[in-house]
């Protein structure tokens, strides 16, 4: 009867238990040689907001240009004075008209802008700043803090990400993080292991605005999540079992 017993609380310890290897991220860094770090520029999407500055050395000159600007919180006020870009790719600006910056950069809108400015006479030459400031990211699953998280910067890296959600739980499935994108009409489904590091150089790597980041709960996690298979369950219908037999067998 001992044995049983001793054999009970391995296997209960055993199922429920997560390794060293199932936990710990980038195992295999120390194998890694340094690596040039590469800058990407996010591509504009659909319903992002844009910030659009004119400014020219005679500042009277470029006015017309630029939205009145609402004295108000700074994440709100920012999207007010901002264009955001309608179903068709564009924005509309004063005097300018409609400008088409889908699937452009930040850079690339800055150019044609600044170019359209010069061709029509408006402004002799003027500089131009361009950043979306609606971008955020939606993290699920197995996190600290689930939830959608604004950001202004350009790189954004997936690490920087699950940081702002305060990193995985640690039933959090580590080698299936799972990144929905919709990017230039189409929907992508990357699929990472944290635990390696060969993602570094994929396109997953930097977050893009809307990206949805899930972390899957692991086995022992799901199961336990389940009346049948709750673990408290099984060991108390076990132990309870146990008891029986034992006072029927005396």
């Amino acid at each position: 009867m001992k044995k049983i017993i001793s054999f009970a609380f391995l296997l209960l310890t055993l199922i429920s238990c997560s390794t060293k290897r199932d936990i710990v991220y980038f195992q295999d860094i120390k194998d890694k040689p340094e690596t040039k770090v590469i800058y990407t520029q996010n591509n504009i999407q659909i319903n992002d907001i844009l910030s659009i500055i004119v400014s020219a050395t005679n500042p009277n000159s470029a006015l017309p240009f630029n939205k009145m600007f609402y004295n108000v919180g700074t994440e709100k006020a920012m999207n007010l004075n901002g264009y955001m870009v309608n179903t068709d790719g564009n924005i509309s600006l004063p005097i300018l008209g409609n400008i088409q910056v889908l699937g452009k950069t930040t850079s690339e809108v800055e150019d044609l802008i600044k170019k359209t400015l010069i061709e029509q006479g408006q402004l002799t030459n003027p500089t131009v700043s361009v950043i979306v400031t609606n971008a955020k990211i939606t993290i699920l699953g197995d996190i600290g803090s689930p939830g959608t998280y604004p950001y202004l910067e350009q790189n954004v890296t997936l690490l920087q990400a699950i940081g702002y959600a305060g990193d995985l739980s640690m039933t959090g499935k580590r080698n299936d993080i799972l990144i929905i994108r919709e990017e230039n009409g189409k929907r992508t489904y990357g699929h990472i292991d944290m635990r390696k590091t060969d993602w570094f150089n994929s396109e997953y790597y930097y977050i893009k605005q809307n990206d949805i980041i899930y972390v899957y709960p692991n086995g022992p996690k799901v199961h336990s999540a389940g009346y049948i298979t709750n673990y408290n369950g099984l060991i108390s219908a076990f132990f309870t079992g146990l008891s029986l037999y034992l006072l029927l067998t005396k």
